[in-house]
């Protein structure tokens, strides 16, 4: 297997920190089918169901980027100054980096997002061609319920007021609110013309697993929601993790092939 730690711009000109994994080519000019996976809110590229979702993935023949948006982990920029639209420019400045890497077959390209890495994902499928099928899971079907999992009442009066509110671990600014009212999930859902699998845990505290129905409801065939018995919002027990897993492969090979 190969290994790299990579960087990329995005269109702020901050740099994005990566890791792309792809098996060793026997074979001289291969391109592999391709993914990327997308980790949720405060979360970063070595979140350990990012990673163990990326290490799985790769030797079924597929090449793995899995990155930090901008504000997170080993990316450039202040958590405080994110927002959903910038998020959906740092996939595209993934997909761009892409693009140009020689072992990448651009045709062949999946994008995974969880928590709210799942609501980028069908965003950037609303909006860029080159991304052919989707898997999603533990996203919701309103950013405005995302917002509403971390903030209460007041504490979203404070960002639209004040213009920010200071959680005791992390910052958020106004414009981050300003974007979550930008971007509707059901109505991006209805442009997406690409396979998408959504699986939910029914055991996932954090977001019901209303949100992914309603996904589910909103989205164009080909389509599967597979709600797994037992399983939380970062899918940590074992059984329930190895059968997302297989999932995900069974989905890959389906529309992507390797």
């Amino acid at each position: 297997m190969v290994t790299k730690e990579i960087t990329f711009q995005n269109k702020k000109g901050q740099a994005l920190s990566g890791i792309l994994r792809y098996p060793d080519a026997l074979e001289e000019e291969k391109r592999f089918p391709t993914v990327v996976i997308l980790h949720g809110f405060g979360e970063s590229k070595h979140h350990d169901l990012t990673a163990s979702l990326a290490n799985y993935i790769m030797p079924f023949g597929f090449a793995v980027l899995r990155f930090d948006f901008h504000g997170h982990g080993e990316s450039e920029g202040r958590f405080e100054d994110q927002t959903i639209t910038q998020q959906v420019q740092d996939v595209v400045a993934a997909i761009d980096f892409l693009e140009e890497s020689p072992m990448i077959d651009k045709d062949r390209l999946a994008v995974i997002g969880t928590d709210l890495g799942g609501d980028i994902a069908i965003l950037i499928a609303a909006q860029d061609p080159r991304v052919h099928c989707l898997i999603i899971q533990g996203a919701r079907s309103h950013l405005e319920h995302h917002l509403r999992s971390h903030l209460v009442e007041h504490e979203i009066k404070e960002l639209e007021v004040r213009g920010f509110h200071d959680h005791s671990w992390y910052s958020l600014r106004k414009d981050y609110l300003t974007s979550i009212r930008r971007h509707d999930i059901l109505e991006a859902l209805k442009v997406v013309a690409v396979p998408i699998l959504i699986v939910h845990g029914n055991d996932d505290l954090r977001v019901p697993i209303n949100e992914a129905r309603q996904i589910f409801l909103g989205a164009n065939q080909p389509k599967v929601l597979e709600e797994v018995d037992g399983a939380d919002h970062w899918f940590r027990q074992e059984e329930a993790r190895q059968y997302f897993f297989e999932l995900i492969i069974q989905w890959l090979r389906k529309w992507l092939g390797a």
